[in-house]
């Protein structure tokens, strides 16, 4: 196999006095032209020599991460650990990839998006975020960490925070500093924006809109084309299927939000 790249003599050190080496490639490789110089990475085990894949700018890879495939890793992106970044993923701008963080697909992982854990981001899914820090300002916390699967074609935007075994596909937005946590599934075309917290086993799904500083939990469901804001809570069983928007509601135990003739109507 004829080598699509190879290591010139520009170093950059990490540190923890890690040695990276600059690239520049020996043929072009899809957009890139043949003598191009690339990022940084530490041994050739980091970027595969087939396939269109390419490190670029002043991105680096390096510990065990990989790039393989048609899969493009620029601008000052990062891949450390065991990250992985294939198919014809994007990772750029600041983005961060750690521990066993994989990407995949057509998925794109840009601004400075930090994921850690065994975060999966596949299919169309796209991620805008930005980075924060924990309350004491000195530790910086991942966007997505854990076992969170982002797929299809799921967007995020903002300082999101998503963790444990989060489910985010289909169609869905999350916009903001909305937290989601634990087994939470959001899906179809639902909508997550503001400071919302979603957690327990709940279910955003269908047309729904949570935003604000709303708070579902529990084994609660929001779905149909409920727009539920302001400071509400939907704690326990309940199922919230209406048409229009709530503010400042309450829901707990294990109830059925409807709306009939106009008029809200709960029943057990």
């Amino acid at each position: 196999m004829t080598r699509k790249y190879t290591i010139i003599n520009q170093k950059r050190y990490l540190p923890d006095g890690r040695c990276l080496h600059r690239i520049v490639a020996k043929r072009d490789i899809g957009t890139i032209k043949k003598g191009t110089p690339g990022g940084f990475i530490e041994d050739t085990g980091n970027l595969s020599q087939s396939g269109d894949c390419w490190v670029g700018d002043k991105a680096a890879v390096y510990g065990n991460a990989r790039v393989t495939k048609n899969a493009i890793v620029r601008g000052h992106a990062v891949l450390k650990g065991y990250a992985i970044a294939t198919g014809n993923a994007v990772v750029e701008g600041e983005a961060l990839l750690d521990q066993h963080a994989f990407v995949c697909g057509h998925a794109y992982v840009g601004n400075s998006t930090y994921l850690s854990g065994c975060v999966t981001v596949c299919d169309h899914a796209r991620l805008y975020c930005y980075g924060y820090r924990s309350q004491s300002g000195k530790t910086s916390m991942p966007n997505a960490d854990g076992l969170v699967r982002i797929k299809d074609f799921a967007f995020l935007e903002g300082r999101v925070s998503i963790r444990d075994h989060a489910v985010l596909a289909g169609h869905c937005k999350i916009i903001g500093r909305v937290r989601i946590l634990e087994h939470t599934l959001i899906d179809d075309e639902a909508e997550i924006r503001g400071r919302v917290l979603v957690s327990g086993t709940a279910h955003v799904i269908q047309k729904a809109c949570v935003f604000d500083r709303t708070i579902v939990t529990g084994n609660s469901l929001i779905c149909g084309q409920t727009v539920l804001g302001g400071k509400s809570l939907v704690t326990c069983h309940v199922i919230v299927n209406v048409t229009g928007r709530l503010d400042n509601v309450m829901f707990s135990g294990d109830r059925h939000v409807t709306m009939r003739n106009g008029d809200l109507h709960i029943a057990k």
